[in-house]
């Protein structure tokens, strides 16, 4: 079987001495998720009906791009057991290997919601900067569709939010992690060549609550599985300065990064300014922001502006693959 650096049809990076191509193959629209429209995740959820399903858009996608990395996203759905069978199908029809940069959510034994209290620390840091862009990212709007919430709720969960205290709150600290579904997750990918693992950004809770001794324990366990861990977050202005100003010794980040700032909180200087300055690798999401920023300039921005070392990037169909891609391979060809 070939291997993934030998057969990549885009450059090779490093982190922490493991080889990555710089652009990976991102788990969206496999995940029925396509931040546009409930609409469009439905026509995914339909189209998606195995395996072989799924083949018939990544076969292509690594046969005639050379994407030889992909995002892989352990949990307990159908879709993601599609996914990770698909990988497998399209592996040994193209005798070609596919390095999997594995990312899972950090699983608790109660559910976690830490989204007033990262509005909270948003107005802290960004003011009304960070109102306005929360109330009108494109994402967060479809998010918002997507849980059926109208804007009397979008409404009253601002005012609550504005109105919490800055202190950690209380269920935060009591949070439960249950490490024994997070192994069963990790060892889902056994037989995988997995040279990076980049967590969910559903870590981040650990940070807002300053748990930083569990979080570096955590980290660890993964570490020693895995090889490396890196730490995902959707606030890369607030959570990367926690990370760092706590020392935890992670071997760099995950987030959001795109020319018009979709999805980069608390505000887009914010979250770039924290980017510069931690000087670890970083592994782009949202490249794209959703389908909504040009090709060509997203990839001038990830690449020449950030610096990011490599992106994923979410490819719905051939034609996709075309545009984006091919920008991609001309902007870090130049």
């Amino acid at each position: 079987m070939k291997g993934y650096v030998e057969a990549s049809g885009f450059p090779i990076t490093e982190i922490v001495g493991r080889k990555i191509p710089r652009i990976i193959l991102g788990a969206h629209p496999y995940d029925a998720t396509t931040y546009t429209s409930k609409e469009r995740d439905q026509q995914y959820l339909r189209r998606w009906t195995g395996p072989r399903s799924m083949v018939e858009l990544m076969k292509p996608v690594v046969e005639r791009f050379g994407v030889t990395a992909s995002r892989g996203f352990p949990s307990d759905s159908d879709l993601s057991r599609w996914h990770r069978g698909a990988l497998r199908l399209t592996m040994d029809e193209l005798d070609t290997e596919i390095a999997i940069v594995l990312g899972s959510i950090l699983p608790t034994k109660e559910s976690v919601d830490t989204s007033r209290y990262v509005y909270r620390l948003g107005i802290k840091l960004g003011g009304e900067e960070f109102r306005k862009k929360w109330a009108g990212d494109p994402i967060y709007l479809y998010c918002h569709e997507k849980r059926n919430e109208t804007q009397t709720d979008v409404d009253d969960f601002v005012r609550k939010s504005s109105e919490l205290p800055l202190e950690v709150p209380e269920e935060l600290k009591k949070v439960e992690v249950d490490y024994e579904r997070l192994d069963s997750m990790l060892e889902s990918y056994r037989g995988f060549n997995v040279p990076l693992y980049v967590s969910n950004e559903k870590w981040e809770f650990l940070v807002l609550a300053r748990r930083f001794d569990e979080l570096q324990e955590a980290a660890d366990l993964v570490k020693r599985k895995m090889g490396t861990f890196l730490l995902g977050t959707h606030n890369a202005g607030l959570v990367i300065p926690m990370a760092e100003d706590a020392g935890l010794r992670v071997d760099g980040y995950l987030t959001p990064v795109n020319k018009s700032g979709i999805l980069m909180f608390p505000t887009q200087g914010l979250a770039e300014q924290a980017i510069r300055a931690s000087k670890k690798p970083l592994v782009g999401i949202k490249p794209l922001g959703g389908g909504r920023v040009n090709p060509q300039e997203a990839f001038q921005y990830v690449f020449h502006e950030l610096g990011v070392h490599t992106t994923m990037v979410g490819i719905g169909s051939i034609e996709e693959a075309q545009e984006t891609l091919g920008a991609a391979k001309t902007t870090l060809m130049t």
